[in-house]
């Protein structure tokens, strides 16, 4: 065989070669082996509705912890809610201290003007010793409603990893709903806290 074909039988070799194992990377690349809830050390499930009489208004969802050596280090909470039309105390998240708010999506359009679009509050304003931040949707302390709906938000939080102590615990509270009796109005009269703590051994 003379040299240019050598080269050429060679050359031709040599990128098939290379074809055959892009190709295998790529497949390898967009296979389906993705380790399921990698790296989270605790789950919990909750679900809260309004306990105001004929005011269907209700939230659930469930929070994902990462974490290590008993220290939660980063939070997801998910969440669908439905908000009754004649309810103005919408849904509110708490967030604890040591806690800050990395994220916020939501299933209402950005561009959307209403009331379901989310609100999170500065963090440490007067929301007493526990929390430190609030999300909102459809909450609205002067009593109009906000029209009602229903959605999905998802929150992402990070730790103060300085401050945040092995096996420590703390809350999550989730609230909907609103009344008015003899005159004063109430926001969250539906309510529940969830307890968040990493064991040591995690």
């Amino acid at each position: 065989m003379k040299p240019f074909a050598t080269y050429i039988f060679v050359a031709v070799l040599v990128v098939v070669a290379v074809l055959i194992v892009q190709r295998y990377l790529f497949q390898e690349k967009l296979s389906d082996h993705v380790a399921v809830n990698d790296g989270i050390v605790l789950t919990k499930e909750f679900s809260v509705k309004s306990t105001t009489p004929n005011q269907n208004s209700m939230a659930k969802g469930t929070i994902y912890v990462w974490g290590d050596k008993g220290m939660a280090q980063r939070i997801q909470i998910v969440a669908s809610y439905e908000i009754d039309p004649e309810d103005f105390g919408g849904l509110t998240i708490y967030i604890p201290k040591k806690w800050y708010i990395s994220n916020i999506l939501s299933s209402t359009p950005e561009d959307q003007k209403t009331s379901l679009q989310p609100y999170a509050s500065e963090g440490d304003k007067n929301l007493g010793d526990e929390w430190r931040n609030e999300v909102v949707v459809g909450v609205n302390p002067l009593g109009k409603p906000s029209g009602g709906g229903t959605g999905t938000i998802l929150i992402d939080l990070v730790s103060d990893r300085k401050a945040i102590l092995p096996s420590e615990t703390f809350n999550i509270m989730v609230t909907v709903g609103s009344d008015t009796q003899n005159g004063v109005r109430s926001v969250g009269v539906g309510f529940i806290k969830i307890p968040i703590s990493v064991n040591a051994k995690s």
